[in-house]
């Protein structure tokens, strides 16, 4: 008599079929979904020079524990509000 088992259950490797368009590769320069990847949402269109004067509006409101100054940064950044706003700048 024979020792060597024979399994009941072999194990059945099937040849993968084409590839359906879900499952291609996205064309050249294409990324595909990701959650890190950025939206073609155009921001409104503030100057450079405000831009930064109010990412450094909002970084001392931030660090000197003034709210209003960070606020006011913000609004520039989002084109709310201008540097050159001397009623709704608050004093430094």
């Amino acid at each position: 008599m024979s020792s060597i088992a024979t399994d009941p259950n072999p194990m059945v490797v099937e040849e993968p079929g084409p590839m359906t368009t879900s499952e291609a590769m996205p064309e050249q320069g294409q990324v595909p979904n990701h959650p890190m990847t950025m939206k073609n949402e155009a921001p409104p269109m503030v100057p450079f020079k405000e831009r930064v004067i109010g990412v450094a509006k909002k970084t001392r409101g931030t660090l000197l524990s003034k709210p209003e100054l960070k606020e006011h940064g913000q609004k520039i950044l989002q084109g709310e509000a201008s540097v050159h706003d001397i009623n709704e700048s608050p004093s430094m």
